[in-house]
């Protein structure tokens, strides 16, 4: 990647929306919080007792909140107004967001090996990638399990140009425990060990897809309706999943460009002005997703 839009990935971090559960019905809410509060009750215990879970936009109360601190203080006036005593977090969703018009274009193919990290580090089988029906411009990748789920998306297109950020990647935690650490040790600590845990993995990554890639060409190659004509023609159709050259010198050795598929891979890089992404701008990206969430978290 050019190290000028390397350093161009910036992000804002802030909490988007949580999750609470409290004991009994929530009700008689007041006027001034009730758009940040959305109260679902839930039986339990074949119906003899009433658990609430909460859904809570506290950006809703006073506007957008960029700090902790008024994070906390947004909270404590929405459980308030709410009746809300005791309660335990069951699921936070943190946003990281940039204000660019361009900036979701740019770096969805990176946003994209980094979420593909850690999908394949985790054994993740819920993954998806959602395009435009028309256009086929792509919308949003994603991964999720039961415990977490990561989605990078255009916020403009989501928003239809409603809300000021313009690209979002968004990760959520799920199903915490009552004994489960705080929010920001939950940020600053455990997501930033499995970040660094998915992209020690990029080779990983380079097989899952490889494999794919490989059947794909070798089922397609004789098709007809043709799919392509030349090799140059598939890896062109495919260069969002094609992310370096090692990756790529083992594609064309699997799918038999055995003679010199290191030249070879030089020559179709060349030829396409195919993107790759080096260690160091893996490891650059998730520095500034580090960042942002101890930025947020330190005001």
């Amino acid at each position: 990647m050019n190290s000028n839009k390397i350093k161009n990935y910036k992000l804002t971090g802030s909490i988007h929306t949580l999750f609470v559960k409290s004991e009994g019905t929530v009700e008689n809410i007041m006027d001034e919080v009730k758009a940040c509060i959305y109260p679902r009750p839930e039986k339990q215990n074949s119906g003899k007792e009433t658990i609430t879970r909460s859904k809570i936009n506290p950006n809703k109360l006073m506007g957008e909140i960029y700090t902790f601190s008024e994070f906390q203080t947004a909270m404590e006036t929405i459980l308030s107004g709410a009746g809300i005593t005791e309660y335990r977090t069951v699921r936070v969703d943190m946003r990281f967001d940039s204000y660019d018009a361009t900036h979701y274009r740019k770096y969805a193919k990176l946003n994209r090996y980094i979420i593909s990290a850690l999908a394949v580090t985790n054994k993740m089988y819920n993954t998806y990638l959602t395009r435009k029906l028309f256009t086929e411009e792509q919308l949003s990748v994603a991964t999720k399990n039961s415990y977490f789920e990561i989605e990078n998306y255009d916020k403009d297109v989501e928003s239809h140009g409603r809300d000021k950020a313009k690209s979002r990647l968004e990760i959520r935690s799920k199903r915490l425990l009552e004994q489960a650490e705080d929010i920001p040790t939950l940020y600053k600590e455990n997501w930033s060990r499995k970040l660094d845990k998915a992209i020690a993995n990029m080779e990983l990554v380079h097989a899952k897809y490889n494999e794919a890639l490989e059947n794909e060409y070798k089922s397609q190659k004789d098709q007809t309706p043709r799919r392509f004509r030349k090799l140059i023609d598939f890896l062109m159709q495919n260069q969002e999943r094609i992310f370096c050259k090692a990756q790529l010198v083992d594609l064309l050795t699997r799918i038999g460009e055995n003679d010199d598929p290191v030249a070879s891979a030089e020559y179709y890089k060349k030829k396409i002005g195919m993107e790759y992404f080096s260690q160091n701008d893996v490891r650059a990206a998730v520095k500034e997703i580090k960042r942002a969430i101890h930025e947020f978290f330190e005001k």
